[in-house]
């Protein structure tokens, strides 16, 4: 039983790492991709969040 539980945990150790490195990698290509956008001359377009309309806002 405790094999199983070491294994488990290293399990989830590896995909928690994979996890953040994922997330990491998308954030450099979406860096990427508006330096690439600057450079070509593509306008940076937003579409409105409820976050943009924040009430506490002075």
């Amino acid at each position: 039983m405790v094999v199983i539980n070491i294994w488990l945990i290293i399990i989830l150790v590896v995909a928690f790492l994979a996890a953040v490195g994922a997330w990491l990698n998308t954030r450099l290509i979406l860096k990427e991709l508006a330096i690439i956008k600057a450079h070509i001359g593509i306008k940076e377009e937003r579409t409105p969040s409820v976050f943009d309309n924040d009430l506490d806002k002075d």
